[in-house]
């Protein structure tokens, strides 16, 4: 059976999974140590992309391409970057095929007719709930990034069945 992995790759995003249905299997934020300063968890994330491969005989993962942005600055834009590369790094070597898709690309077809601009986020999370109602706590705002990792799984999979749903 084919499986999808989204995945939202900011500190605060996350990883959810569908099933060759388009059904939400599981969904979690992004592994992290906390401490003084967040980090990624990487065996954690490894963990997470390995329970996808293992749930399912086949997977194709859709992760956002990000950029930075000016206002972000070279410690912001680097440490953006850096959980990127990270889930990049472990699909890669864990031989598992992705096709980065850019927030431009999977909100116009995932939140066409919502608000957008600085309603993006919560229109995500309206979004995500309406198509996956088995997927819960996205009233809190630390998931909001599984909203997103879910959108982006559903889009993946509607690319990789050629717009359909």
């Amino acid at each position: 059976m084919h499986g999808i992995l989204g995945i939202d790759p900011g500190i605060t995003g996350g990883i959810v999974c569908l099933d060759a249905d388009g059904a939400f299997a599981w969904g979690a934020r992004t592994p992290i140590i906390k401490g003084k300063k967040s980090e990624y968890d990487i065996p954690a994330m490894r963990d997470l992309i390995m329970r996808g491969a293992t749930d399912f005989s086949s997977l194709l993962v859709g992760i956002e391409k990000v950029h930075s942005l000016p206002r972000d600055g070279r410690v912001g834009a680097f440490n953006f970057g850096r959980g990127y590369g990270l889930w990049l790094g472990l699909l890669t070597g864990l031989g598992i095929p992705y096709m980065e898709v850019t927030p431009q690309r999977w909100q116009a077809r995932m939140l066409a007719g919502l608000p957008r601009g600085p309603h993006t986020k919560t229109s995500a999370v309206r979004a995500a709930q309406s198509r996956f109602p088995d997927m819960l706590g996205m009233d809190v705002k630390a998931n909001w990034g599984v909203a997103d990792a879910a959108l982006i799984a559903a889009y993946t999979r509607q690319h990789h069945l050629g717009g359909r749903t």
